[in-house]
């Protein structure tokens, strides 16, 4: 180690400088990674499951659309078959219903083949022996084949089929050109589906509409789920009307779902029943859907079956108990079923590592052309002008030590190194002075030359001193023009720094007097020295003087700095407009207490009655300004000719999105002919006495095209003023044109 830093030492200048800021940049590249990693793990922290969620939500609603469909469509139909049921004759029934039905040569009862036609009208079979179907199944046969001729065009599609069933053994259903009858038989019985059974009052006292399980329609030869509504007549169970909807495009969905970080998306039922996956489909087919998830023993669809039971909402994002699954699920209307999508946080990890492997490429690629840029720059700005000022500097010593005169450095194109040049200028004129002070003894002569000399490099001194001061005053004049365009609107920023000055006055007038006199000590001190009569003790007291002064300037100067350092965040923020988040209380305190000296002067008093937790992400400055005008308004106008006034600054109400402030003074008010003209630009009672009229003009565009809120007044001559403001919690992200000229 020690070898390398003897080494490091030994290169040149321009070299080391690049090393080290080549090592710099390289440490900050790697603090910058390391920080990035941890930022986008939290940004894939806090965006990617609300992605998951509102991905998953919508899917889900858009799978639940059928099915919330097909449930008001069967207690729509219910609720029309009951209005039907009583309303013909029965002569008009049996009428009716010997024109449309027959019984067939198999016994089974039949739609009459004139009437017979599958792609606009329902199809019908009823096992009821030869003795026929008595009054009421004759009564609900008509009602039906009159309710689902009307509306089963129009219902299927988007459903597949449309039917009333009959606890007779007997099914009235429309389903687009399929004739259900024909394929009946003498021995065809539905009792035993499960429409059936969901609708048996033992089963279903409630009479509540149910949905069917998943099962293979083998004369569709599709997937299908039905939707059932018990019907009763006349205080009995009497069958049941209800839909049938294929899910085969669900399914198909389901497996051809794009995967974005290899995520996953299955239905699953509230039993724990495994609807559709895309990489199980056969062998949901071999269960005939009723594929239990307790049955696969698949770690990852346990933990996550496991996951769903334990939450109680319809929608949400949370992790396996492992933590190697992001799970997002919602619930589709209709069956309730679960819709849900498994991302593996492997995926998300990896996709993080990756960005963070092409920004630390990027960053060595950027660091190596600067590396190069940097080692070109300094050779160019540094290495080779120290070379030159080297050499110099040789030649200089040299004519020195011959005792030739001095010659002036050539001068350089940075101002560092010419302001080195001028030093071993000074340098070396001091060393000749040196010398001719050695030869003043000989001849008299060369002394009056060279007074003459320090005279003119007085002279020349003294002209640089008054261009400098010409260069101060021009560009103070600019300043000056500058700031009375714009002194209306940073006109609290100058009553803050007037304030500041008044409380700096004091220490820095200290300080000067403090050097000055360190000043004169050290030159009495120097004068001693040229005259060559100096005695210890004298040039130790005037040392120990000088050193005591500039201790009591240091002392004055640190006070100094300390309220500079109180007064830096107001000003930073009332001149740059800069968004942040700030505590209210606090900004507050800073104001009123720049505004010490002014409310001092007049023993006013400023009450501040707002929770130290209250917060706003907002622009301090403009609030700030917006305060200072509302408080010198009450000073200037409210408080005319009176003392020991009172303003309260007063938090009415705190919201989720927006707060109520109020700023009230026991002043003397405002004339009610004046309220509606405060706020316009160059309105003033106090015209020629130093009033602009433009104070609360600015306050109420700050508030509305800054700070994004509103402003209200209320005055009653006598009882005092009052400002209400309602402001947002989160300032708009860009101000209007109106307000960036403000700043």
């Amino acid at each position: 180690m020690v070898r390398l830093s003897h080494a490091f030492r030994q290169q040149p200048l321009a070299r080391q400088l690049v090393l080290q800021l080549s090592a710099l940049v390289a440490l900050m590249l790697c603090s910058l990674a390391g920080i990035a990693y941890v930022l986008l793990n939290r940004l894939a922290e806090q965006s990617i499951p609300p992605v998951v969620r509102r991905t998953i939500s919508v899917q889900a609603r858009q799978q639940g659309q059928t099915f919330q469909l097909a449930e008001a469509s069967a207690r729509r139909l219910s609720a029309e078959w009951l209005q039907r049921i009583d309303a013909p004759s029965d002569a008009q029934v049996q009428a009716r219903f010997d024109a449309l039905f027959e019984r067939q040569a198999d016994g089974v009862w039949r739609v009459r083949p004139r009437w017979l036609d599958p792609e606009r009208r329902p199809t019908f079979y009823l096992q009821h022996g030869q003795q026929g179907p008595d009054a009421s199944v004759r009564r609900r046969a008509v009602a039906s084949y009159e309710l689902l001729s009307e509306q089963g065009p129009a219902l299927v599609p988007p459903f597949f089929s449309v039917y009333t069933d009959f606890v007779e053994k007997g099914l009235m259903v429309y389903s687009r050109g399929i004739d259900w009858g024909r394929g009946a038989t003498p021995a065809t019985d539905n009792f035993n589906y499960p429409t059936m059974t969901g609708s048996d009052p033992a089963r279903n006292p409630g009479r509540r509409l149910f949905w069917t399980p998943v099962y293979f329609d083998g004369e569709a030869r599709a997937w299908m789920v039905s939707v059932i509504q018990p019907l009763d007549w006349q205080g009995r169970w009497v069958g049941t009307v209800g839909h049938d909807i294929t899910i085969d495009a669900l399914l198909k969905q389901i497996a051809e779902a794009e995967s974005p970080l290899d995520s996953l998306s299955m239905i699953v039922s509230r039993d724990g029943q495994l609807i559709a996956h895309p990489q199980l489909r056969a062998q949901i087919e071999a269960a005939q859907g009723q594929l239990a998830l307790s049955a696969l023993k698949q770690p990852m669809l346990d933990s996550v079956y496991a996951l769903l039971r334990q939450q109680a909402g319809d929608e949400g994002v949370a992790r396996t108990a492992d933590g190697r699954y992001l799970v997002g699920w919602a619930r589709i209307g209709g069956p309730g079923w679960w819709s849900v999508r498994v991302v593996p946080q492997a995926r998300i990890d990896e996709l993080l590592q990756r960005t963070i492997a092409w920004m630390l490429l990027i960053g060595v690629v950027g660091l190596l052309l600067a590396v190069a840029l940097l080692h070109r720059v300094v050779r160019h700005r540094l290495q080779r002008p120290l070379e030159a000022i080297t050499g110099s500097i040789e030649a200089l010593a040299s004519r020195l030590h011959r005792g030739e005169e001095a010659q002036p450095l050539p001068p350089q194109a940075s101002g560092d190194l010419q302001r080195l040049n001028c030093a071993f200028d000074t340098m070396a004129a001091e060393l000749v002075v040196h010398r001719r002070q050695e030869q003043a003894a000989q001849t008299a002569l060369q002394s009056e030359v060279e007074e003459r000399r320090q005279a003119e490099e007085a002279v020349r001194l003294l002209n640089l001193s008054l261009e400098a001061r010409v260069r101060e005053r021009g560009e103070a004049l600019q300043q000056a023009q500058h700031e009375l365009v714009q002194r209306e609107t940073l006109a609290s920023l100058g009553a803050l720094v007037a304030g500041v000055s008044h409380e700096l006055n004091t220490p820095i007038g200290n300080a000067l007097i403090a050097s000055d006199t360190a000043t004169e000590a050290l030159r009495a001190a120097r004068a001693h020295i040229a005259s060559g009569t100096v005695r210890r003790g004298e040039l130790l007291r005037q040392l120990q003087h000088a050193e005591d002064s500039m201790a009591l300037a240091l002392g004055n100067l640190r006070r100094s700095a300390g309220l500079v350092e109180d007064f830096k965040q107001v000003a930073i923020d009332r001149a740059s407009l800069q968004r942040r988040p700030f505590g209210l209380r606090r900004v507050c305190e800073e104001v009123v207490h720049l505004l010490h000296h002014s409310l001092k002067a007049q023993e006013h008093e400023v009450r501040i009655q707002i929770s130290d937790s209250l917060s706003l992400d907002s622009y301090p400055g403009a609030f700030g300004q917006v305060l200072t005008n509302l408080v010198q308004n009450a000073v200037v106008h409210g408080f005319e000719g009176r003392t020991g006034g009172l303003i309260t600054i007063a938090l009415q109400s705190a919201e989720a999105e927006q707060i109520v402030l109020s700023i009230s003074d026991d002043g003397c008010g405002i004339p009610p002919e004046h309220l509606d003209q405060v706020f316009k630009p160059f309105f003033t009672t106090r015209l020629g006495k130093g009033g602009s009229g433009l104070g609360l003009h600015l306050v109420y565009n700050i508030v509305h095209n800054v700070l994004g809120g509103r402003i209200e007044l209320r005055s009653t001559p006598g009882q005092g003023t009052c400002f209400t403001l309602q402001l947002p919690r989160v300032a708009p992200a860009e101000p209007s044109t109106d307000a960036e000229s403000l700043s």
